[in-house]
């Protein structure tokens, strides 16, 4: 509802005001009623309302006054003033207070009404118009966040190309007045089972409260952005700082670590690159905390990661060709104890003298990707995905390598499944075939040939898939019809031995019989 305030030193003709207007109709609402000037300008500053209607003069303040000083305290009223024919000259000069409505006295309802949605009409507009430039502004503050964002995405992408102080602020509107640059990431590591995504955001909430303040104290300039439980944040400070900004960043994570338990299984760790003295360094320095955040696999948790991350060389050493092999041979034999021997290479990984995390999750990674890729599974892209961040949430390189071997099972298993469907729809098609042709004489070799099997193979498979030879599981279905038409038709059992595919009458009955314990005669007396 828009607000409404009546100003006029005759309580009679505010009442005829309130009387005549369609209030409700044109969703306006009456909040306010003044009978001289300073009361109406009182009126207009506490109640703040959209419409103002004044006499023209009034004591103690005139009409012209009020308008004047609303207008300066509320620059969006909108005012109709009330006059008579002999003040027909100040109305002039409200009007050129930008007054664009006025009533003549005696007031008429539909003058009254018609004016009053004149001008509730200029306050919603006004209102759109306020509404669509918040939006624009909004928007483009949220652009702004976006390039400010895409600057830790553009960071992360492998072999980032340097970016210069130029670019920092015209591409990204990152501008740095401090002469220092350092990157930190704070990694959350959960058991995916255990938290939703709504569980996560929270505690990426806590983290953000608790480190935002520390880098603002710091920083004159930050960005802090991140996701999958990775927070990474972009400081420029002055050099001379950087002792207390690390001081403080290390208190930040020990107070997340104590208070850890409030959030559940979950463990906190924080990386710290180098501190690089210009913007191109921003690309190695990402790297580097990058590769230390890793570290967490080896050297646990609840830490504060700096360091030197440079590899050990067991990347490059044979244990991704010695995981290959035994892959190839656990697959080929579809057997899931086989490929948890697989793992056992990374047994003798761990070992390799100052390995590093990143170089664990590199082996780990891939060999999770050559395994699915030998295995030939369906939506490869999407089970990727989904492993590399089930690996992102490892917080030991036990737990990474058991990662591994997690993906390995269930692969494994959804395959042999997979295969044996595959091996069984054949079966499927053969029992449909008997189903559909048992009333004749048919044959292995015809049945076969309806699949495309070799006889002895589909003879082989048939009995393995169904537990019981095509012979007799023929029978069986001959059997079940011919029960059936014994038990709920009068045909003769003549007519129902041919109908189920036997031409020879004595044949049927001693099948039935063998079958049943009973003639067809004797059958049809008992359960006819």
């Amino acid at each position: 509802m828009l607000r409404v305030v009546i100003a006029d030193d005759e309580r009679r003709v505010c009442e005829l005001i309130q009387a005549l207007g369609e209030w409700q109709k044109l969703g306006l609402e009456v909040v306010g009623i003044a009978e001289n000037g300073p009361d109406a300008l009182e009126l207009v500053g506490s109640l703040h309302p959209d419409i103002l209607i004044t006499d023209i003069r009034m004591p103690g303040c005139d009409g012209l006054t009020v308008i004047k000083k609303a207008r300066e305290h509320a620059p969006w009223l909108e005012v109709i003033i009330i006059s008579g024919y002999a003040q027909f000259d100040y109305a002039q000069t409200a009007i050129s207070y930008g007054v664009g409505e006025y009533l003549l006295k005696p007031i008429n309802k539909e003058a009254l009404n018609h004016t009053l949605e004149k001008m509730a009409k200029h306050c919603r507009a006004r209102m759109q118009d306020e509404t669509d430039v918040e939006s624009l502004r909004l928007s483009h503050d949220d652009d702004i966040r976006l390039l400010r964002a895409k600057l830790i995405a553009d960071l992360a992408v492998k072999n980032a190309q340097l970016i210069s102080k130029e670019q920092l602020e015209r591409e990204y509107h990152f501008v740095p007045t401090s002469d220092a640059f350092q990157i930190f990431i704070f990694k959350t590591d959960y058991n995916m089972q255990s938290y939703s995504e709504t569980s996560v955001q929270i505690v990426q909430n806590k983290i953000m409260d608790v480190m935002q303040p520390i880098v603002s104290k710091i920083c004159s300039e930050w960005i802090m952005d991140g996701e999958h439980a990775t927070l990474v944040g972009v400081m420029n400070f002055d050099y001379a700082s950087h002792a207390s900004l690390r001081t403080l960043l290390r208190e930040g994570l020990n107070k997340l670590v104590v208070e850890k338990n409030l959030f559940g299984d979950v463990e906190f760790s924080l990386a710290i690159s180098p501190i690089g003295m210009d913007a191109t360094a921003l690309v190695s320095l990402y790297q580097n905390a990058s590769d230390m955040i890793s570290e967490r696999l080896m050297e646990g948790t609840g830490r504060l990661l700096e360091g030197d991350a440079s590899k050990s060389g067991a990347v490059d050493m044979d244990f991704q060709a010695r995981y290959t092999q035994a892959a190839v041979h656990a697959i080929e034999l579809m057997n899931e104890q086989e490929a948890k021997t697989c793992l056992r290479v990374f047994d003798e990984v761990l070992k390799v003298p100052g390995i590093r995390g990143w170089e664990l999750m590199e082996l780990v990674r891939g060999a999770g990707l050559i395994f699915i890729s030998r295995l030939g599974v369906d939506a490869i892209d999407q089970v990727r995905k989904t492993f590399e961040e089930d690996c992102e949430r490892c917080s030991s390189a036990r737990e990474l390598i058991d990662c591994l071997g997690k993906l390995q099972t269930e692969q494994l298993a959804q395959m042999i499944a997979k295969r044996k469907d595959r091996d069984a729809q054949p079966i499927r098609n053969a029992k449909l075939y008997i189903r559909k042709n048992f009333a004749r004489p048919i044959t292995l070799e015809d049945v076969s040939d309806s699949i495309g099997f070799s006889v002895n193979y589909f003879s082989t498979l048939f009995k393995k898939e169904t537990g019981e030879g095509f012979a007799k599981y023929l029978t069986r279905v001959r059997m079940d019809e011919a029960r059936g038409l014994l038990r709920d038709t009068r045909l003769p059992i003549s007519e129902i031995c041919n109908s189920v595919g036997y031409g020879d009458i004595k044949h049927f009955t001693k099948t039935f019989k063998i079958e049943t314990g009973l003639t067809p005669g004797e059958y049809r007396k008992l359960y006819g």
